[in-house]
């Protein structure tokens, strides 16, 4: 007769990984095998709780807060968390409620009227202060009212101007904090977060509108020092806006600017690409890689307003050259102007101007007809790009950054373009038609 299977039997470490996938899948079912006996549930526990995700259930994130306030040691062994802002609803207990109540007064501070008007809001930043060890924090929120502050993290705020501190989370490294509708929401928002969080490496914000909006009080106490991966996703921000931002962090390497023109309509004029450029500068000689994609930002004129159209002449970006250790560059065609062969100061050194000796890796998408020559030129040129070893090349699509119509390369130009493209050991990206 053949003998049940013993998990135990194995050895620990294959147990956890075991634990670990199961997790990913199917953490109900990790959930019993906790329980199944001592020795399991002392290798599975860690696992269990190790990633929360709430799934936009309300109960979900009560009944998680309820456990690691009952059982600190639980909270301990957290190391990512994710809060979506959509949630089905659920009306907490007064269970729930008396220990959330508990918990704020171990931690020295004060919900007031928190559990009324924030619930949500509320909940999320107990569960933070009660997760030390949290490495990775994705923070999305829901408060309609959230443009004048409504819902900022002011209890973690308070956290952090306790003396001594009490809470703290060291190694946090990742954070991503956003709004789940266009809502006009700062960083500034979230500061509560920062400021318990000094060794944040990468920084996601999305949507993005700056540092401060309308909330008030400000939050002028975080720090950005450690943040070398800023990523703004969407939003509309302008120049003040962003610098103000990108001046808190000491040594940016990987930037990211999307704008999305469904955040459109607000006073304040976007950012140009120049700009964003000029801005940058600030960290041109630690920078490794920079995206930039504002290709359906507004273009405002005295008479109209657009989300497309070619780049305005003094909004371009010009020269890269220098951010001495830039290797990846990508940009879309709303971000550069190609002289147009039709015009009298036509000519095909733009990309040639354009970017630093040190480039590895090159992508422009949504592109004017001229970026085929330009591009062949850049290749001519190529005992001054000496570690290029991969470009990506596209026209605008129908309905793009550029306008209506689709820009179709002539296909003699590309096919000279491919054949120097590969004489020279230089990869054709992936987008590239």
């Amino acid at each position: 007769m053949t003998r049940p299977f013993q998990l135990m039997s194995l050895p620990e470490e294959v147990v956890e990984l075991i634990c670990r996938q199961l997790t990913i899948r199917d953490s109900l079912t990790l959930s019993f095998v906790c329980r199944a006996s001592k020795a399991l549930n002392r290798i599975a526990t860690p696992v269990l709780y190790s990633r929360f995700n709430p799934w936009g259930k309300m109960k979900n994130l009560a009944d998680f807060l309820r456990s690691i306030s009952l059982r600190p040691e639980l909270g301990g062994y957290v190391q990512e968390l994710i809060f979506s802002g959509s949630f089905y609803w659920f009306e907490l207990t007064e269970d729930h409620l008396t220990v959330f109540a508990d918990v704020a007064t171990r931690l020295g501070i004060d919900l007031e009227d928190w559990m009324k008007e924030y619930p949500y809001e509320a909940v999320t930043q107990l569960v933070i202060a009660q997760t030390p060890n949290v490495k990775i924090m994705d923070v999305v929120v829901d408060e309609a009212y959230a443009e004048g502050g409504a819902g900022a993290f002011r209890l973690l705020e308070k956290l952090a101007a306790q003396t001594p501190r009490w809470v703290s989370l060291p190694q946090l490294h990742q954070l991503t904090v956003g709004h789940e509708e266009p809502r006009r929401i700062s960083l500034g928002y979230f500061g509560g977060v920062i400021e318990l969080a000094p060794h944040i490496q990468e920084l996601t914000i999305s949507p993005c509108y700056g540092l401060y909006c309308d909330e008030e009080p400000k939050n002028d106490r975080f720090s950005l020092n450690n943040v070398t991966n800023l990523k703004l996703d969407g939003g509309h921000i302008s120049k003040s806006q962003l610098e103000s931002i990108v001046r808190l962090c000491r040594r940016l390497e990987i930037f990211e600017l999307k704008h999305n023109s469904m955040y459109a309509g607000l006073p304040e004029v976007i950012v140009t690409p120049r700009e964003v450029i000029e801005i940058l500068a600030l960290h041109k000689h630690t920078l490794r890689s920079i995206s930039v994609d504002l290709g359906y930002r507004e273009r405002r004129t005295p008479d109209d307003l657009s989300f497309t159209g070619f780049c305005a002449d003094g909004h371009q970006i010009l020269s890269l050259k220098e951010f001495s250790r830039l290797e990846t560059f990508k940009i879309d065609g709303a971000s550069v102007l190609f002289p147009e062969i039709t015009k009298s100061d036509y000519h095909t050194n733009v990309l040639v101007n354009l970017l630093p000796k040190t480039i590895r890796q090159f992508q422009l998408i949504n592109a004017q007809y001229e970026a085929v020559a330009n591009m062949i030129c850049l290749v001519e040129s190529i005992t001054e790009f000496p570690l290029l070893k991969e470009v990506t090349l596209t026209g605008n699509v129908a309905g793009g950054p550029l306008g209506e119509d689709m820009v179709e390369f002539d296909k003699h130009e590309l096919d000279t373009l491919y054949a120097m493209l590969e004489r020279n050991g230089i990869m054709i990206g992936k987008k590239s038609r």
